[in-house]
């Protein structure tokens, strides 16, 4: 059994691994369902030399740091064993910091990455920047942001919106809007961002605006595009926007 004491360094496969439980163990790891079964596989990839496939590390480290029973200590045990890593194992470390809201620890671990000399991807800013809360938005966002211009996403869906939250969590909403006017606006999810910046903000009224825009432009809400504009138009005692919002809901116009 695998322990934090085990040096995996110092292992080596005891046999050659017949294909079939090659198979075995990868089917093993793509059904595991508690760390202590995760464990056990850990154990038998070592034994059999499979740990050295990236593509079973990976597995290894997605189960930890995305699974509902995942564990980043157990994650980093792992992670720190790979002599190199790819970047997916790196964005999928980056991922299981956000989701447990270790945003420090995640942008550590993105430093490393880039000291690792690995290139972040279109995944990486993503899966950094999601779910900042403030103070960690405050000293890391400008310079996150520069790197995501140097890398070249800065036209990426998925880190402009994160980049509105951002700039919207340091009290800079026209920044936050400056971004918003710069990218392509087909995704609702763009526009949800935008609003609760605005809402977050107390800008009520330019998040009845800016909805004004939205359906100028024939797109789709969703049921948070509902939610942050009708909480806006209480805000500001607007009953026709809110009888509009709600004969679109019964009309089925939103996803």
């Amino acid at each position: 059994m695998f322990t934090s004491s085990t040096s995996l360094a110092s292992i080596s496969p005891t046999h050659s691994t017949p294909p079939s439980q090659q198979t075995l163990l990868v089917t093993h790891l793509e059904t595991c369902k508690s760390m202590d079964h995760l464990k056990q596989i850990h154990s038998q990839t070592i034994k059999t030399g499979l740990f050295t496939n990236p593509s079973v590390q990976n597995k290894l480290i997605a189960f930890c740091c995305t699974h509902e029973n995942g564990n980043m200590d157990y994650a980093c045990q792992v992670f720190d064993k790979i002599p190199q890593p790819t970047v997916f194992a790196w964005n999928t470390m980056i991922k299981g910091y956000s989701r447990i809201d270790l945003h420090r620890n995640g942008v550590l671990m993105y430093l490393d990455m880039l000291n690792s000399d690995v290139k972040p991807d279109h995944y990486t800013f993503p899966f950094l920047l999601k779910g900042f809360s403030r103070d960690v938005a405050l000293k890391f966002g400008k310079e996150l942001h520069c790197h995501v211009v140097k890398f070249g996403f800065g036209s990426n869906v998925f880190v402009q919106n994160a980049l509105i939250n951002v700039y919207s969590l340091c009290g800079e909403i026209d920044v936050a809007r400056g971004i918003f006017d710069m990218s392509c606006k087909e995704d609702a999810v763009t526009w949800n961002a935008m609003f609760s910046g605005y809402n977050r903000m107390k800008r009520y009224e330019d998040t009845r605006k800016l909805f004004g825009e939205m359906e100028l432009k024939g797109l789709l809400s969703t049921s948070v595009t509902f939610v942050l504009v009708l909480s806006a138009c209480a805000k500001l005692k607007d009953l026709d926007v809110g009888k509009r919002l709600h004969s679109l809901w019964r009309n089925g116009c939103c996803t």
